[in-house]
């Protein structure tokens, strides 16, 4: 296997008969999307006469965008080349000044606290309600954005994810119309949820509840490439000018063609709505396949669906099984042929998508029915990540600058830590440069995939020399 080339183990990925619940949304399904087949080197081109420029389109990009912002009802919608991450950091630019406070979910994607660092932002954090049982944030309630809000008055801006990794979605409209009140701008990370709002069986989209920026990453659930993303804004807080300037700093000044070509492809393909009508179809049929359950619980879905106090919205297109050890479910799902999106230690999620065929659907209903049966029921959790936001002691640019060494987890309680530590998938920090690590921090950190920015979790975590 070391001696296949990157292209040889994609080629041999693509024809082993493995199912795909993860991204990207389209499946590799290039007979429901052909323009997706036809990319190639042939297309691959740079800026040339007749193609227009992204940063300044006028033309025939200008145009796709423009048919963008008329299918998600959007006042400006711009392509991204470099995934939701740099719709985020230059959308939060665009909306603050260096030094500014900002009201932001704990749970939000590194992307989020990037822009932080990098425009030496102050953040003012909100941790949402956690479900330990299934292993998940839950909806954001308005009323703590509200208390937020009056409690720090200089806030210049609300960051909300919304939905979650796992499908949680907060009552945007809401917390929209609390920041507007005090003269404060929404921007969301809908990275998650670039489907939402293009039809009536999914939950309505930020972009439609009033949210100013919005990002959404189209290759997540939709048939676009990989990286391919969207970011839609309007109303009066967005000056589209500075926003432009700011996504000429953070997106690539050489973008694919390739991937302008799959998000045009996209946007034309959802235009109709027969997409979007026949993935609900099949989402629906997922449903009723899926029987009756034992243990096994998959919110919003089926029989075995569980409608789970403190969540808002639900996105239907996420599976999220939980109720057994996940490492456990992963192999069974594995051995079936079903490759999943993310495991944690409560469960598994299946990312549904726009290129998922109706036997793809079919067949994941029977073997969660199967595993139903032949799994133990494993229900207990902690919270991977600390009930009360750790102390801050230096802001994060500053702490990534000073002089630091490894220790053992175990001897890191209350220490400074001195790198990001991760959950990833999907990129949620337990830990950012500078927080003072809690007593209890060996504890939190088994059962989790975690991403430290020194690379060398598990083992040792970087914190500041004392």
């Amino acid at each position: 296997m070391k001696d296949l080339s990157l292209l040889e183990r994609l080629r041999q990925n693509s024809t082993d008969g493995r199912i795909p619940f993860h991204m990207p949304g389209h499946k590799r399904n290039t007979a429901r999307f052909p323009y997706l087949q036809n990319l190639s080197a042939a297309e691959d081109i740079t800026e040339i006469d007749g193609f227009d420029n992204l940063h300044g389109a006028q033309e025939i990009l200008a145009d796709a965008m423009s048919r963008a912002a008329a299918l998600w009802h959007s006042e400006h919608a711009y392509f991204l080349v470099n995934g939701s991450s740099c719709g985020i950091l230059a959308g939060i630019r665009a909306l603050t000044k260096r030094g500014d406070t900002v009201l932001l979910s704990r749970n939000a994607h590194k992307s989020v606290y990037h822009a932080i660092e990098l425009c030496g932002l102050k953040p003012v954090f909100l941790m949402p309600p956690y479900d330990c049982a299934r292993g998940m944030f839950l909806s954001l309630p308005p009323e703590e954005v509200r208390a937020a809000l009056e409690a720090h008055p200089e806030v210049r801006l609300v960051i909300l994810t919304s939905p979650t990794y796992e499908g949680v979605l907060s009552d945007t409209a809401a917390i929209a119309g609390i920041a507007h009140m005090k003269g404060i701008p929404l921007l969301v990370d809908g990275a998650h949820g670039a489907h939402l709002g293009l039809s009536a069986d999914f939950p309505r989209s930020a972009v439609q509840d009033g949210a100013d920026i919005v990002i959404c990453s189209l290759h997540k659930t939709l048939p676009s490439l990989t990286q391919t993303a969207i970011l839609h804004a309007g109303g009066m807080y967005v000056d589209q000018a500075r926003l432009a300037h700011q996504l000429a700093v953070f997106e690539t000044s050489s973008p694919s063609y390739l991937f302008l070509a799959s998000m045009d492809g996209c946007v034309r393909a959802l235009e109709d709505g027969a997409v979007m009508a026949d993935w609900s179809a099949r989402l629906r049929a997922f449903d009723v396949a899926l029987g009756e359950g034992e243990h096994l619980q998959i919110p919003y879905h089926g029989n075995m669906a569980q409608n789970i106090p403190g969540v808002f919205a639900y996105d239907p297109s996420k599976i999220f099984v939980a109720g057994t050890d996940g490492a456990a479910l992963a192999d069974y799902l594995r051995q079936q042929g079903i490759e999943p999106e993310m495991v944690t230690p409560t469960g598994v999620l299946l990312m549904s998508g726009a290129g998922d065929s109706p036997e793809m659907l079919v067949s994941l209903a029977r073997v969660i029915r199967e595993a139903d049966k032949v799994l133990p029921s494993c229900t207990a959790s902690e919270m991977p990540f600390f009930a009360d936001t750790p102390e801050t002691h230096l802001p994060p640019e500053e702490a990534l600058e000073m002089r630091w060494e490894f220790v053992p987890p175990e001897h890191a309680g209350g220490r400074v830590a001195a790198e990001y530590l991760w959950a990833y998938p999907p990129g949620i920090p337990c830990l950012l440069p500078g927080e003072r690590i809690p007593a209890d921090f060996s504890s939190h950190i088994g059962g989790i995939d975690w991403h430290s920015t020194r690379g060398k979790m598990p083992a040792q975590i970087a914190v500041l020399t004392e």
